[in-house]
């Protein structure tokens, strides 16, 4: 079956079924990945600056544009998610970080481009700057400002879609108030340990696309042995992994999970041939424990953001 696909108002066309790559930063494993990735149907790649894979993921992805050009897969085919540092959160500062991202992928646009977190850090140094204390040093950089740096690289060009990741109601609500152009999406953890249902609520209610990550809760071994995920699983001939991945599809929701295993890759993309009832789908949303598996430790302790809003 074809994987579907979600529209954005420009008319982009985002598969529901994507690549996360988070954590994945050797070369040769990344390579393999998108190889792989893209022979068994894959045409939605997610990365970031702060990914560390970017360099490697274009020379994959132009090795496989030059080898496929004729009638195979090219990069019109491929949809290309990267996501904003935040070190470069000044409006001026987003385009820098936009051409780092370009450079490192040798591609002329993006198909979608994301702020990656609410917050940004000094500028003009590490990634992550810290105090002596070890705390982030924060930029005080409005997101307000940030954004209208996304939407001059959108009127460049340069991106095709912009969007936001991690962002709780309050600062989308922040965000909308101020924009002149409407993110497309918010990229988020979404898991059976962590349903967002109001926050994918929210974004649904008002057009914006919700994109999950982690959906495995980074193959958390509690979650995946979850008895009502393994009945599940056993009544569909599937594996825990894909009944869950199944659950988010069915919330209208796009999946970007990760792995370097070829096998996990297939598995991953064999979400179609089977649909969850309705009282399944609802065993599975009693599993939430508001519990995040994403953290960020350096920011946690610094009490002059709301990182707890975020559960950071």
């Amino acid at each position: 079956q074809a994987v579907p696909t979600i529209q954005f108002v420009d008319g982009r066309r985002m598969p529901m079924i994507g690549l996360g790559t988070f954590t994945i930063t050797d070369e040769t494993t990344i390579k393999q990945v998108i190889d792989d990735g893209i022979a068994i149907g894959y045409r939605h790649v997610d990365t970031a600056y702060f990914y560390k894979n970017e360099k490697f993921i274009g020379e994959k992805l132009r090795e496989i544009f030059a080898r496929n050009g004729q009638g195979g897969v090219g990069r019109r085919d491929v949809f290309v998610t990267s996501k904003l540092w935040c070190t470069y959160h000044s409006r001026k500062k987003v385009a820098e970080g936009l051409d780092l991202t370009l450079k490192r992928l040798d591609i002329q646009y993006l198909d979608l481009y994301l702020i990656h977190f609410p917050f940004g850090f000094e500028e003009g140094g590490d990634d992550i700057p810290l105090t002596p204390e070890g705390i982030t040093r924060d930029s005080n950089i409005s997101v307000v400002e940030t954004w209208k740096g996304m939407e001059d690289v959108y009127r460049k060009g340069l991106v095709k879609s912009i969007g936001v990741s991690n962002f709780n109601v309050d600062q989308l609500c922040r965000l909308i108030r101020k924009c002149q152009i409407k993110p497309v999406c918010n990229q988020i953890e979404v898991n059976p340990y962590l349903a967002e249902v109001e926050l994918v609520r929210f974004c649904q209610r008002i057009g914006i696309q919700v994109v999950a990550y982690s959906p495995l809760a980074k193959a958390n071994q509690t979650l995946l042995n979850e008895p009502v995920l393994k009945d599940i699983a056993n009544k569909y001939n599937k594996t825990v992994a894909q009944v869950i991945m199944r659950w988010i599809l069915q919330r209208n929701i796009v999946v970007v999970p990760g792995t370097t295993k070829k096998s996990r890759l297939e598995e991953n993309f064999a979400l179609l041939d089977f649909k969850l009832t309705r009282d399944e789908m609802k065993q599975i949303y009693g599993l939430d424990r508001n519990w995040r598996k994403t953290d960020f430790p350096p920011a946690r302790f610094n009490s002059e953001y709301p990182y707890n809003k975020m559960g950071f």
